[in-house]
């Protein structure tokens, strides 16, 4: 099997908690949904009617890994451009002077944001296909159908590969069929999917006998993460994965039979990839 990894260095990012909003929290790391649109971005997919966003939708496999070095807190003025706000603060669709000095139009609330500082990311993609796969990585290596200029969270939050090209974008090999014992210390967050509350497919990376009871063992918050989305009444409508968020530290150990996982065996890293659509599911019907 083979899989495209992709090393990613941004000064700053954030990846917003979307129920947040006086404060915005972020999360450690970006969510399926935000790597989805980052890909959509390089190919140069524009809408639902891509043929390449149907490949994307029918088998993309994500497993998402990172840290970062610190987190700081802006203080920013957000802006709403909505004429009910504007009038509210300057009375008149005409005017936009408050004690005699012009401001922007519209209203404007002071906002706190949390800020990711020198985030490290490894994203690794799978697919069915082989040719799309490598259709990914040459869009990567020379970005040239990209929509807006490679970013992942806010549009400011610009990305640089991390490491010489061939290395920070790279296709490696996997054995599915080979998995291999890990517990111990694990620096990165990742996502770990909850395969039981999904199991309207079976994912062929991780259906193992004892995955079910080692994410029963492993520390996390739970979380539901977006994913996919439909454009329904002009609303983005979701699909959300259930899962786990490993917060570094250390994967548990079963006396009895240990915890078995495909890996990146050149990082050492266990691959938690994730079906990003249900088998069976079109159009918001399951069948």
């Amino acid at each position: 099997m083979k899989i495209l990894r992709i090393k990613i260095f941004q000064p700053t990012a954030h990846y917003r908690i979307p129920f947040t909003f006086a404060r915005r929290h972020t999360y450690p790391i970006p969510p399926y949904s935000t790597v989805i649109g980052f890909l959509c971005n390089v190919l140069g997919v524009k809408d639902h009617s891509d043929e390449r966003f149907r490949k994307l939708k029918e088998s993309l496999s994500l497993a998402i890994y990172g840290n970062f070095e610190s987190m700081t807190r802006e203080y920013v003025w957000f802006r709403n451009l909505y004429i009910d706000s504007h009038n509210s603060r300057f009375t008149s669709p005409e005017n936009r002077i408050i004690d005699q000095i012009p401001e922007h139009p519209g209203g404007q609330i002071p906002i706190r944001i949390d800020v990711l500082e020198n985030v490290k990311l490894i994203i690794y993609i799978a697919h069915d296909e082989e040719s799309f796969l490598k259709e990914i990585e040459k869009a990567f290596k020379n970005p040239e159908k990209r929509i807006y200029p490679l970013h992942l969270g806010r549009a400011e939050d610009w990305i640089v590969f991390d490491g010489a090209p061939d290395e920070a974008i790279k296709i490696i090999e996997v054995n599915e069929n080979e998995k291999e014992p890990f517990y111990g210390k694990f620096n990165y967050y990742t996502w770990i999917p909850d395969l039981e509350s999904r199991n309207k497919y079976v994912n062929k990376y991780l259906n193992n006998g004892n995955f079910k009871r080692f994410f029963q063992k492993v520390k996390g918050s739970s979380h539901l993460i977006t994913s996919f989305y439909e454009i329904k009444d002009g609303f983005r409508n979701f699909e959300y994965i259930p899962v786990k968020l490993f917060e570094q530290g250390d994967f548990p150990f079963y006396f009895g039979r240990p915890f078995e996982f495909i890996q990146d065996n050149e990082l050492k890293i266990p691959l938690f990839l994730c079906k990003m659509s249900y088998q069976g599911v079109k159009n918001g019907n399951t069948s």
